[in-house]
C-alpha cells in the first residue's frame, strides 16, 4: 500500500541536511564531507582496522606488518581512485539513468520487504542452505 501512494506517512519522508548551504571545493565543506563519511563508515571500518593493526602489531617483521597496512590501504584507496576516474562518465549518463529511478526504487523497496519477510519467517536461512548446495563454490568465498 505504501508503494502505490494509497498510504502516505509523511513523517517519513522528512530528511534533514546538514550544511546544505556549502558550496563545494570550500575547505568547511570538505570537512563536514569527512566527518559524515568518517562517521558513517566507522562501524564498518573500525573492525577491520582493529584486526589488521593487531595482526600487523604481532607479527615478528615490521615488513609484513607494513605490507599488512599497505593491503588494506590499498583495498580502500582503489575503489576511490576507480570512482573518481569514471565519475565524469557517469555524470553524462545520469540523464538517461534518471527514468529509471522510480522502477529501480520500487524494484529495490519490494526486495527489501522480500528479504525482511525472509528473515523473520527463518526463510532466508533455508536459501542460503538451498543456495549453498546447488552452488558449492559459494562456500569457498570468504
Amino acid at each position: 500500500l505504501f508503494l502505490t501512494g494509497l498510504i502516505k506517512l509523511p513523517w517519513l519522508a522528512r530528511e534533514w541536511r546538514f550544511g546544505q548551504n556549502l558550496k563545494g571545493g570550500h575547505p568547511v565543506a570538505s570537512y563536514v564531507l569527512g566527518v559524515a563519511f568518517g562517521f558513517g563508515w566507522t562501524p564498518c571500518i573500525g573492525p577491520v582496522l582493529g584486526a589488521v593493526l593487531t595482526l600487523s602489531a604481532t607479527t615478528a617483521a615490521v615488513s609484513s606488518g607494513v605490507s599488512l597496512l599497505a593491503i588494506y590501504s590499498l583495498g580502500l584507496a582503489v575503489p576511490f581512485l576507480v570512482a573518481a576516474a569514471f565519475t565524469g562518465y557517469f555524470i553524462r549518463r545520469l540523464r538517461t539513468m534518471s527514468r529509471l529511478g522510480r522502477p529501480l526504487q520500487i524494484g529495490t523497496g519490494v526486495v527489501l520487504i522480500v528479504m525482511g519477510i525472509a528473515m523473520i519467517t527463518g526463510y532466508l536461512s533455508v536459501f542460503a542452505n538451498w543456495m549453498l548446495r546447488a552452488f558449492p563454490v559459494l562456500g569457498t568465498i570468504g
